[in-house]
């Protein structure tokens, strides 16, 4: 009867332990993925040439000519003041990719919409994922929502997207026709499928790359809504 109670008791005690390494697998798998990101300082000529690219993005007249999006762009008065305090922001959150180029400092993926540089809406990108959110969705100066246009052939509207993942033979971005439908919604609604398929497949090829908030941020990205009529 002794040997019974004992057997159950290390049977008890097994069944604990592999409970316990269960949790601890689990958890271990669970861990913020971001530990895998090649984190990474980078030089101080490469942190003068961020700070300098980001005030000319949103203080300089000359680039607005060009790039007018920026015109109402600000940098937060923390890293305005202190280029100290940007630094250190840069030496914390900087990674590397190996065989891409350099991650580029974005400002509107996290925080869609967003117009100001500041640590809490910004985060490092590679550049195919920053080319991906160009221009991603709004209205354009016809008033017709981004990814689709007015065809007077047929009379209905048009959808296509830019594939990021696509070049043609001059290097630029394909694009991809989605056909034909009788609204400007019908047509966006397919838009949006589309874009947010190669979002979330982007993404997941980038997943152990890249820090899990930016991971998170392009999997749940939520689109502009347009009325209709």
């Amino acid at each position: 009867m002794l040997a019974v109670l004992i057997s159950d008791e290390i049977m008890r005690i097994c069944w604990l332990l592999c409970l316990y390494l269960i949790c601890v697998c689990l958890l271990w798998w669970r861990h913020d993925k971001t530990d895998m990101v090649n984190y990474k300082k980078p030089s101080k000529e490469k942190k003068q040439q961020l700070i300098h690219n980001m005030k000319t993005r949103c203080y300089n007249e000359n680039y607005h000519k060009v790039k007018p999006d920026y015109k109402e762009c600000t940098v937060c008065d923390k890293w305005l003041d202190n280029k100290k305090s940007f630094y250190e922001w840069v030496d914390h959150n900087y990674y590397e990719i190996e065989g891409e180029p350099t991650v580029e400092l974005d400002k509107d993926i996290l925080v869609p919409g967003n117009k100001v540089y500041s640590p809490d809406t910004c985060i490092f990108v590679p550049k195919r994922i920053n080319d991906l959110f160009v221009h991603i969705h709004g209205k354009k100066k016809n008033g017709l929502p981004t990814g689709v246009s007015y065809s007077e052939k047929t009379g209905k509207y048009q959808a296509t997207v830019r594939e990021s993942c696509k070049d043609d033979e001059d290097g630029k971005k394909k694009t991809a026709r989605l056909g034909f439908f009788d609204t400007a919604e019908e047509a966006y609604e397919v838009y949006k499928a589309h874009k947010m398929a190669e979002i979330i497949y982007i993404a997941d090829s980038y997943k152990d790359m890249i820090p899990d908030k930016l991971y998170q941020a392009m999997i749940n990205w939520k689109f502009d809504e347009i009325k209709k009529g």
